[in-house]
């Protein structure tokens, strides 16, 4: 993991164990000191898929922002809000039928 990431770890850690403590995603850029960036902190967003993906944190998603997954049930909660967006971002993507 990079600097940023260890401090994104750091944080949530301190701050955001278990669903309910969820950090939103601006609050998380804001307390390790990243400027906005993109439309909605894009690069601490990137940091976080990619340490789920490739560095096997237990970090979830959910409405509130993001947060350690401390059960069975949050990790489940966690993988269908990322199914539903993926699912709700093709919907978008795919525009609308034009016969």
């Amino acid at each position: 993991m990079n600097e940023e990431q260890h401090s994104i770890w750091d944080y949530l850690v301190a701050n955001a164990q278990g669903m309910n403590n969820a950090k939103h995603i601006g609050d998380i850029a804001e307390a390790i000191g990243q400027q906005p960036y993109g439309t909605n902190n894009d690069n601490v967003r990137i940091w976080i898929k990619d340490m789920v993906l490739n560095h096997s944190s237990q970090i979830g998603t959910c409405h509130n922002g993001a947060f350690i997954i401390l059960t069975d049930s949050e990790r489940e909660e966690a993988a269908l809000f990322l199914e539903r967006n993926y699912v709700a971002d093709a919907v978008r993507r795919n525009g609308n039928y034009i016969p």
